[in-house]
């Protein structure tokens, strides 16, 4: 097989896949194209430190739970590598030929009775038996590799630069390997740059697709190799023509730890639940999302694990209380995958002029390539949004938290942010509808969008009752409240806030 051409990807477009969704997309349509060949391997290769088990994960989970075969496993005595000072990037570090005789066996649909590598004694002192499937991943730095090409019928490079190879090794190799600093750029030097360079750089020459790792761990699609092309547009396509802004959106609260950091385990464990009710569109860094408390890296962590983990559509709340970090702010929320902005006024100056809110949201469309949202909250900026202002605003929509149902006929696409007036707001030609309670009781809300549809007055009227009820015991407690109540649903969910919120007694 020679070096393919590949077709750069262009990642700034609206209504974001997860990426590991999009290559489970592209791995399904290329093995409808090979269908003579029952047994199907897809190597996850590249220099140590891009990602690679993680990704593997995320892929074999968009893919139905495949097995991973981790490649790590075969590699020879560590002392033997010490002895020959060679590091795991080399050949001559693996057992190259139980690799290629298990591969093999793979193929032919025979289980294997494979190694297991003890981290601690430096050996692979036991096996254990891998089953033979359909379709396997193969994980490792060296799964790309020459030596492998013949029974690999896919391949995925994960590429980044060096700084971020070297900040993972010095992470993980001090932290979870007990390394001195010293050993762990020792290893980077040696593993990463003369090995791998020397002996796996080129299978990127040759892998179906390209990804990057950026220095703050999030993967992009770089490029794909031309024949398959063809697929990324239609995927794309696809997703398009499925993607619906109407109806509910649900700003996530977020989840704090105990000593106050973010808690990204709660944090995915809730998307995941949302996902499987039916929610399809979510907001993050709202007021439910307390993005007063959030640091940017926060939030843009925060982004980050949506976009891996939720297969719907993000929105992301970017306004803070000047030009200038919103634009920053709205920029890099863009680059993280964000499908559409919700961008409040400026605040701490209360009753700005009209003349200059607009030209102030003006000047944020003008940077934009996703949606624009105006986000109206006058309770909380001291600066509303006007009938006036939105007819001279270039925007997509406006999510309305002062529930002046006025606004409808003055914007494209308006959404409600007052759970007691949906009902109205929906037969008056409201989009949607934008509610915290969603967090904890998302079969109610989806039913409630289901009769944007059907327009049943009575149902609407039943529906509207139920969450007024639901809603009444978090009056003037609601973001507290809701965390209570997301944690009777999701066993060990924080229900903590940060200062100057506080908790419930």
């Amino acid at each position: 097989m020679s070096a393919q051409t590949h077709i750069e990807i262009s990642s700034k477009k609206p209504a974001h896949l997860p990426l590991a969704e999009i290559l489970a997309r592209l791995i399904e349509n290329v093995m409808s194209e090979k269908n003579d060949k029952p047994h199907f391997l897809i190597a996850v290769g590249g220099p140590g430190g891009t990602g690679k088990s993680t990704f593997c994960q995320q892929l074999s989970h968009a893919l139905k739970q495949l097995p991973i075969l981790t490649l790590d496993d075969y590699k020879t005595p560590r002392q033997e590598r010490a002895d020959k000072n060679l590091f795991g990037a080399h050949p001559e570090a693996n057992h190259i030929e139980l690799i290629q005789e298990h591969l093999s066996a793979l193929k032919r649909g025979e289980n294997i009775k494979k190694p297991v590598y003890n981290s601690v004694t430096g050996e692979a002192d036991e096996t254990e038996i891998f089953s033979a499937g359909p379709v396997i991943i193969l994980d490792g730095e060296i799964s790309t590799y020459e030596e492998f090409r013949q029974w690999v019928d896919f391949s995925i490079f994960i590429d980044s630069d060096w700084k971020t190879q070297l900040n993972t090794r010095i992470t993980r190799d001090i932290t979870e390997r007990e390394y001195s600093p010293d050993k762990a750029i020792s290893t980077f030097l040696q593993s990463n740059l003369r090995e791998f360079t020397e002996h796996g750089a080129k299978s990127k020459s040759w892998a179906d697709v390209h990804l990057f790792c950026h220095g703050n761990y999030q993967l992009e699609l770089e490029s794909v190799a031309r024949p398959i092309f063809p697929f990324i547009e239609q995927i794309r396509e696809a997703h398009l023509r499925t993607i619906s802004f109407a109806g509910l959106i649900t700003p996530l609260c977020t989840p704090f730890k105990a000593n106050g950091d973010l808690d990204e385990k709660a944090f995915i464990t809730h998307l995941g639940f949302l996902a499987e009710s039916g929610v399809s569109r979510i907001l993050l860094c709202g007021t439910s999302g307390e993005f007063f408390s959030l640091l940017p890296k926060e939030r843009q962590t925060l982004l980050q694990l949506a976009r891996m983990y939720f297969p719907g559509v993000i929105f992301f709340q970017s306004g803070s209380e000047s030009l200038l970090q919103t634009q920053e702010q709205s920029q890099w929320a863009e680059d993280l995958g964000a499908d559409g902005l919700f961008i409040l006024p400026p605040f701490y100056l209360a009753n700005l002029p009209q003349e200059g809110l607009t030209d102030y949201f003006n000047t944020l469309a003008q940077g934009l390539s996703v949606p624009m949202f105006l986000y109206n909250f006058p309770q909380h900026t001291q600066n509303s949004i006007s009938a006036e202002m939105l007819g001279r605003i270039e925007h997509f929509g406006l999510k309305d938290s002062a529930a002046d149902l006025s606004l409808i006929g003055a914007t494209s696409h308006y959404y409600v942010g007052g759970d007691g007036v949906i009902m109205e707001a929906i037969t008056r030609g409201a989009s949607g509808f934008v509610s915290g309670h969603a967090n904890y009781a998302p079969e109610l809300y989806l039913e409630m969008e289901d009769q944007m549809k059907v327009r049943d007055p009575a149902r609407y009227a039943a529906i509207q009752t139920k969450i007024n009820h639901m809603r009444e015991p978090s009056r003037g407690k609601s973001l507290v409240y809701i965390k209570e109540r997301v944690a009777e649903l999701i066993p060990g969910y924080p229900t903590g806030v940060r200062l100057p919120l506080l908790s419930l007694a």
